[in-house]
């Protein structure tokens, strides 16, 4: 029986406006932007790259959600990247200086730099600043495969009674995806793992196989199926289901949690939360928000002031992890083969939000190809879900329960009491988009430029990302500012069609400012017979 790894990477990003007069007001989240780039994106390419020189055998599935796609291939935001690495390695630079009768910590600030420096030529020379067509390249060479998802990380369960609300993101996420990729995607990412009763059909209608839901899904269903969470089930409309395991963010996150290793960088340590901001001025403007420069040098060792940062001992560390990784995957594999013997495969679920995990685990992409490389070497099959979907008719059918990936499983820091009052505007937005649709259904010109923006705007408020940063108090002034500035301009739509004025100098402004989705057409906002 083959024993199969399904490796699920997502990634994460809202949308940040760029002009030249808001580049300043963004500069704290715009790093957090790039530095996923230099963390996740560019090193995720170079571990391919490296395992297909090896011809390691693998295949994993990876989410790149639509604003995402649209920001790495925003010319504007590649140029202002480079410009972003180069003011580092000037804080770096003057690092040397301060530092200077400290040879270690010269060490690790030359690293910093030499890394800094072969992120730029990587990006101009080899991926020619377009990270979107290399990634294309890899799927295409069916090293990974590219899940759709919606236009914007909206949280389902919310619009459970709004299927109109839910098939627009739907469809736009999927025009999207063959825009930037030219696929119609097998699988559908649920953001946020959302599912409540019903949403399946939606999905289905729109062509996709498969989906990933929390184990609870298909554990707390009204028939369990046999399989359990080590098999692929469907639902009634044949759209294939698979069970992430909850153990495993345990395994990474838990109290005990491998990401928690005294050898591994410390994350949380870095030069711009902890030196005066005239020696920072090179980064970061006097009166700005204190964020990461990068340039950390200690590990998660909390004796005393801590221990300097050794990346030779980290990456032994890693190899340690992953190999421990392996064998639990193998033991637990081992037993569901045991419990399950008239199956062909057994699979475990395995799902990274890499966004998350690289703000808190420098190593984590380090530890991600040694995983793969050490599963190769075990006979244990890395392989995306469309690899399981060949019995697609022939699946136990069974009906999920709601549940979500996010909270205690239910999805309820969502909907906080810090962030519950953003909830009656979008509604209401909603109610009145799914209004314009039916109202305006054969326009032209410039009510149809007005209706396109307005659903921009509408799908851009409805992104769960803004709710969490407000919950969690991450730059929650970006994300309320965020939020009001899209429905205010929502409304302006609204009142503008209403009163059959508009000041076409603010409509070609919000153009330019939020101009993703720029193939946006508002009809998909209108009620499905």
């Amino acid at each position: 029986m083959q024993k199969i790894l399904s490796i699920v990477i997502k990634a994460s990003q809202d949308f940040i406006r760029h002009t030249d007069e808001d580049l300043h007001d963004n500069a704290p989240v715009l790093n957090n932007f790039f530095e996923s780039i230099s963390n996740v994106y560019i090193p995720l390419l170079r571990m391919i790259e490296k395992l297909e020189e090896d011809k390691i055998q693998y295949r994993f599935n990876l989410v790149l959600p639509p604003v995402l796609c649209n920001m790495l291939s925003d010319t504007a935001l590649q140029d202002e990247y480079i410009s972003w690495l180069e003011k580092r390695n000037n804080l770096g630079k003057a690092e040397l200086r301060r530092n200077k009768a400290d040879e270690k910590l010269c060490q690790i600030i030359n690293s910093t730099i030499d890394e800094n420096k072969k992120l730029i030529a990587d990006f101009k020379d080899k991926y020619h600043k377009n990270l979107i067509s290399v990634f294309a390249e890899y799927m295409n060479k069916g090293y990974i495969e590219i899940m759709g998802t919606c236009g914007t990380d909206i949280f389902m369960p919310h619009y459970a009674d709004m299927k109109e609300i839910i098939s627009a993101q739907i469809e736009c996420g999927l025009h999207a995806y063959r825009q930037y990729f030219g696929i119609m995607p097998e699988g559908f990412w649920l953001p946020a793992m959302g599912y409540t009763p019903g949403i399946e059909k939606l999905i289905r209608a729109y062509g996709y196989t498969y989906t990933i839901l929390d184990s609870r899904s298909i554990l707390f269903s009204e028939k369990v199926p046999e399989t359990g969470i080590f098999y692929p089930c469907r639902t009634d409309n044949s759209l294939v289901v698979f069970a992430r395991n909850r153990v495993i963010d345990c395994e990474l996150f838990g109290e005990n949690g491998i990401i928690f290793s005294e050898c591994y960088r410390n994350q949380n340590r870095d030069i711009g939360y902890e030196l005066p901001m005239e020696k920072l001025s090179s980064l970061i403007d006097k009166d700005g928000i204190r964020y990461s420069t990068g340039f950390k040098y200690w590990n998660r060792c909390f004796k005393d002031s801590g221990c300097l940062y050794d990346k030779e001992c980290a990456l032994e560390q890693v190899e340690k992890d992953a190999q421990a990784f392996i064998d639990k995957r193998l033991e637990t594999l081992t037993k569901a083969e045991e419990l399950l013997p008239k199956n062909n495969f057994v699979s475990e679920i395995c799902t990274l939000d890499i966004s998350k995990l690289s703000k808190t685990w420098n190593e984590c992409i380090m530890w991600l190809e040694a995983v793969i490389r050490k599963a190769d070497a075990a006979g244990l099959s890395v392989l995306s879900c469309d690899k399981m979907c060949d019995e697609q008719y022939n699946l136990e059918k069974i009906e999920p329960y709601f549940s979500a990936g996010s909270g205690a499983g239910y999805g309820e820091n969502l909907l906080s009491s810090k962030n519950c009052w953003m909830m009656r505007y979008i509604r209401k937005s909603c109610e009145r988009m799914i209004d314009l649709a039916g109202r305006f259904p054969m326009d032209t010109g410039l009510k149809t430029r007005l209706l396109n923006l307005g659903a921009k705007e509408l799908m851009l408020a409805q992104s769960l990302n803004l709710a969490k940063m407000i919950n969690r108090s991450e730059f929650p002034q970006f994300a309320e500012k965020r939020f009001k500035e899209s429905i205010a301009a929502f409304t302006s739509v609204f009142d503008s069609l209403g009163s059959n004025t508009v000041s076409t100098e603010w409509l070609t402004r919000l153009e330019a400012r939020d101009s993703v989705f720029p193939w946006m057409n508002y009809r998909i906002f209108c009620k499905k017979r």
